[in-house]
């Protein structure tokens, strides 16, 4: 019985031993295996996607500088240019100017006629010290000198506007002074264009008359461009021309008189332009004075040239 029992054990013992062995074969073939198969394996056919920056296409702008703007010219601005300067002196509050720069009062007198929705204006300098009284200055007498000039030479005073500023230069050695003075121009404002309006349509004339002939001068020159330009804004109106006298002489020959220089006029409007069509002539000669005339002065008053637009 005891042999048996070795035998047994020794049997049991074999057993395990051998099934260890086994299963210690088999791990190593399953691990022999899976080395191969990643030795043996085929590679794969796809390539492993790399990640690559976006590059983006960029059309070149093309960049044009911006210039500064132009500096603009007198002209531009609205200023006269003369070839001439004005002068002011430290000693009184006229303002000079050669007898060659007289040609100024041309330039304005044709640039305000042919721009009748324009104005000028004047403006003087003045420096500090020149002070007048009633809050006036130098610069506002100089304007109002050179106003007077031009409204002399035939300039609508309603369309010369004067502006004073005050200044710190100096006089020269002798005391004048050559940049007193600029003149501009702008738009006409509305209200200065109403009023000229009421002028152009209900206007009388008092000039130069001869024996029986009338002498156009700088204001009636200015005056006839006023009545083309506003023709031509309202050209279904017409123009009336009444001739007046005083009462020296016969009343039918002050008729006759009053008649002939009315007609004066308007050949003058259709030498220079304007319709004749829309003129009509007629005279009242010494029936209708506005003052007596018991003076020279008054029988001058009386001497007139009523025009009237409707």
């Amino acid at each position: 019985m005891r042999n048996f029992l070795k035998a047994f054990l020794v049997f049991l013992i074999w057993a395990f031993l051998a099934l260890y062995k086994n299963c210690n074969t088999n791990d190593k073939s399953a691990e022999i295996t899976s080395k191969d198969e990643k030795i043996n394996r085929p590679k794969s056919t796809t390539k492993k996607k790399v990640d690559t920056p976006i590059t983006k296409k960029i059309t070149p702008v093309k960049v044009t500088p911006i210039k500064p703007p132009a500096k603009k010219t007198k002209e531009e601005a609205g200023y006269f240019t003369f070839n001439h300067k004005f002068i002011t002196n430290a000693q009184h509050t006229k303002v000079l100017f050669p007898k060659d720069f007289n040609y100024f009062k041309d330039s304005i007198f044709s640039f305000l006629n042919k721009n009748f929705n324009k104005e000028i204006l004047i403006i003087a300098y003045y420096a500090p010290n020149e002070l007048l009284a009633n809050n006036s200055n130098y610069g506002i007498a100089r304007a109002n000198y050179l106003k007077n000039k031009l409204s002399n030479y035939g300039v609508n005073k309603k369309r010369i506007q004067i502006k004073s500023i005050v200044k710190d230069y100096a006089y020269d050695s002798e005391g004048f002074y050559a940049d007193g003075i600029v003149i501009s121009y702008k738009n006409l404002p509305e209200k200065q264009r109403v009023e000229i309006e009421k002028e152009i349509t209900n206007k009388t004339l008092y000039a130069n008359f001869g024996n029986n002939g009338f002498q156009p001068d700088r204001n009636l020159v200015a005056y006839t461009y006023e009545v083309k330009n506003y023709l031509k804004q309202f050209p279904t109106k017409k123009i009336s021309i009444v001739g007046h006298t005083d009462d020296l002489g016969e009343e039918e020959a002050n008729y006759t008189l009053g008649l002939e220089r009315a007609q004066s006029v308007a050949n003058f409007f259709k030498k220079n332009g304007i319709d004749k069509n829309k003129i009509t002539v007629s005279s009242e000669g010494e029936k209708k004075p506005t003052v007596t005339n018991n003076t020279k002065a008054n029988r001058a008053i009386n001497r007139r040239i009523e025009i009237s637009i409707k």
